[in-house]
């Protein structure tokens, strides 16, 4: 699952830096706090919608977040790192 502020920023980050070399983006992602709320993304360039999907993840579904970036110059480690660092961690209590 992922943390939607860190993705969240991550997106805007990735546009503002990368928005010519972006030609289509899309996705399905799981959001940490959403209950069954399957979200969906899609865009050209920096135009991007996002929102709830028309429906929810189902009981046996198997929650996973993928992503498609089409584009060029667009480096797969520094996509796939920055995507890992917006996973959702628990905040250990001491």
């Amino acid at each position: 699952m992922l943390h939607a502020q860190y993705f969240n920023l991550f997106m805007m980050d990735l546009l503002r830096n990368r928005a010519a070399d972006l030609y289509r983006t899309k996705g399905l992602l799981s959001f940490h706090g959403q209950g069954d709320t399957k979200f969906v993304f899609q865009g050209v360039h920096e135009q991007i919608n996002f929102g709830p999907a028309k429906n929810p993840w189902k009981a046996d579904e198997k929650r996973e977040n993928k992503f498609v970036f089409i584009g060029r110059n667009l480096d797969r480690k520094e996509l796939t790192e920055g995507l890992m660092e917006c996973l959702y961690k628990e905040e250990k209590k001491e």
